[in-house]
């Protein structure tokens, strides 16, 4: 614990010219890759070229994790492109990881969509650190996931969909909507899932159509009704209740609708008609003859 305390000591106290010849031209990956952490520490913006050109050519993997994570902290968007080019192509998972987390600070539209992408890479931590990515960038993310929608692979509709709702952008309601036909049943999932998550009640016809549709994907008939229970709309009792009753035995589609009914009505209960016991127009009425 002592000589690492130590060993930052002594790199805090070097020049800056000093750090990057060691960051540039030292044998030792371990001197070049703490030169990496305390240039992003110092937040000179001189570090920067020399960090994107060690993130491109460096061979050690420690040191370019390090030069992504500095290149991060020192916010200049001159490191957008050669980031991106790391988080798609850097054969190193936690490289990838810092490449992501990086590009979700410096932010802009050109970085949404290599993070979309970035959410079906092969590892999960950088799944996981995109979505974040994409959630710290905020609204600005919105209108290109949403153009994303219409993208020609599945993967990348599939991901913006999905993010979509993590966002919570009421912009993006129509659009999710209008891909509740998409040709692919995992976009569709990640629809009605979204739609759910977004709370608002344009959607609730849409979703009733899913749920009432016995030719759609019973996945994504049972995530129409999830929605539908999350968006606790009085509408939804009905086809809901009728699902249930025409059913023989309750499957997934139909134990998913029973919860989503329990909970429209647990938030609905009052205006329900005949869910409450008016005292005084019981009083006002006639008793009935024997």
């Amino acid at each position: 614990m002592a000589s690492t305390t130590s060993t930052k000591k002594a790199q805090a106290s070097k020049t800056f010219d000093e750090l990057i010849d060691e960051l540039m031209n030292s044998p030792s990956e371990k001197v070049r890759y703490n030169a990496a952490r305390v240039l992003g520490e110092m937040g000179e913006p001189e570090a920067v070229d020399p960090l994107i050109d060690v993130l491109k050519n460096d061979k050690n993997g420690s040191v370019r994790l390090y030069a992504a994570r500095a290149l991060g902290e020192l916010g200049d968007i001159k490191a957008t492109d050669p980031l991106i080019q790391s988080l798609c192509e850097d054969r190193n998972v936690d490289v990838r990881v810092r490449a992501a987390r990086a590009l979700g600070r410096l932010g802009g539209e050109e970085v949404v969509l290599p993070l979309v992408e970035a959410l079906s890479d092969t590892n999960s931590q950088v799944c996981m650190t995109a979505a974040d990515a994409l959630i710290e960038i905020g609204d600005i993310a919105v209108r290109p996931l949403i153009r994303s929608l219409t993208h020609e692979k599945v993967n990348v509709r599939c991901d913006a969909t999905r993010a979509l709702g993590e966002l919570k952008c009421i912009d993006a309601v129509e659009p999710l909507i209008g891909i509740l036909h998409d040709e692919w049943v995992n976009v569709r999932i990640y629809a009605v899932q979204s739609l759910g998550k977004l709370g608002d009640p344009r959607a609730v016809e849409h979703l009733i159509g899913v749920l009432e549709d016995t030719k759609e994907n019973d996945l994504v008939r049972a995530g129409a009704a999830a929605a539908l229970g999350m968006l606790k709309d009085q509408r939804a009792l009905l086809p809901l209740r009728n699902l249930i009753m025409q059913a023989e035995e309750l499957g997934e589609i139909e134990d998913t609708a029973l919860k989503a009914y329990k909970m429209i009505m647990a938030a609905n209960w009052k205006n329900v008609p005949g869910a409450t016991f008016n005292k005084k127009a019981a009083a006002a009425q006639p008793a009935k003859k024997a």
